[in-house]
């Protein structure tokens, strides 16, 4: 569970936290807003995951929010500002404040996930 605010607790199926070095994270109440909260899609958990939950991460501040389309092997890229989803099918790269970057290949992903 990721907490936050008083009254909303999610629970992304992954998500990417800043640690600042040298403090433990202890409680789940100290992991804050993540940079980064990854929705795996499902046929049952789709209106929520495009609905309820996008606009809880991008109102919360959440730096990027993914959803994972297996089926369409794509990934829906969200950031707080943003009014649609980029689409991704091939290369994502990102970058968050303080210095994190990364690059993914998500043709190469899907590839490896559905063995092509």
């Amino acid at each position: 569970d990721v907490v936050l605010g008083p009254q909303t607790l999610v629970q992304p199926d992954l998500f990417v936290v800043r640690r600042t070095p040298g403090r433990r994270l202890e409680r789940w109440a100290d992991v804050g807003v993540p940079l980064l909260a990854i929705e795996i899609l499902s046929p049952s958990t789709a209106p929520r995951d495009r609905g309820a939950k996008r606009r809880i991460y991008q109102s919360a501040g959440v730096a990027e929010y993914w959803i994972v389309d297996l089926d369409s092997r794509l990934i829906e890229r969200w950031r707080p500002e943003d009014t649609g989803p980029e689409i991704v099918d091939e290369v994502l790269e990102w970058s968050f404040a303080g210095g994190a970057t990364g690059r993914l290949n998500v043709g190469q992903l899907f590839a490896q996930i559905w063995e092509d």
